[in-house]
């Protein structure tokens, strides 16, 4: 990766971490491990404390700025979140902008609703968020702890789901 490149990365980062701070009192920072071992772009800082900041440490936070985000770009830059945060067993996040547009941060469905986990392998079923639904998630319903590597998506349903049918299924009482 050219120096260059890797400038106009650095700026992304700090102007997506600048954008969110507004809005949830909260700077990321740059993981400076990233370009040692590679990884994800943004953390909380060290002392950062309180329930805003452990949703955002359950985050593996990849962020791009592109001149245009045409779907096919988005969709590798996804993966590319994907590999990060399986990485490091957390859940992936692309916070994602082009020229003249507003940022969008794309999460898994399961990140959500922890009751989808069983289907988080698709990695098609996310939600694409503006800055501002994005930080009322943080801010308000924060992002749940991602079951750890090994854990059956079965099992992690059961347990989410506290044995109650789930939404679709009918109830027989």
């Amino acid at each position: 990766m050219s120096a260059s490149s890797r400038a106009k990365g650095a700026t992304g980062e700090r102007e997506f971490a600048r954008a969110l701070e507004e809005l949830i009192g909260i700077k990321l920072v740059r993981n400076l491990e990233q370009s040692r071992r590679g990884g994800h772009d943004l953390i909380p800082p060290q002392d950062a404390a309180g329930p805003v900041a452990e949703a955002l440490g359950r985050l593996a936070v990849e962020v791009k700025r592109y001149a245009s985000a045409p779907s096919g770009s988005v969709s590798k830059w996804w993966l590319q979140a994907v590999g990060q945060g399986e990485a490091v067993n957390l859940w992936p996040a692309l916070a994602y902008r082009a020229d003249r547009q507003p940022w969008r941060v794309r999460l898994p469905l399961a990140a959500l609703r922890p009751d989808l986990y069983p289907l988080w392998p698709d990695p098609d079923l996310t939600a694409d968020l503006p800055l501002a639904a994005f930080a009322s998630v943080i801010r308000e319903a924060g992002i749940p702890a991602r079951p750890c590597h090994g854990s059956s998506p079965a099992a992690v349903f059961a347990k989410v789901r506290g044995g109650r049918p789930s939404l679709g299924a009918p109830s027989h009482a």
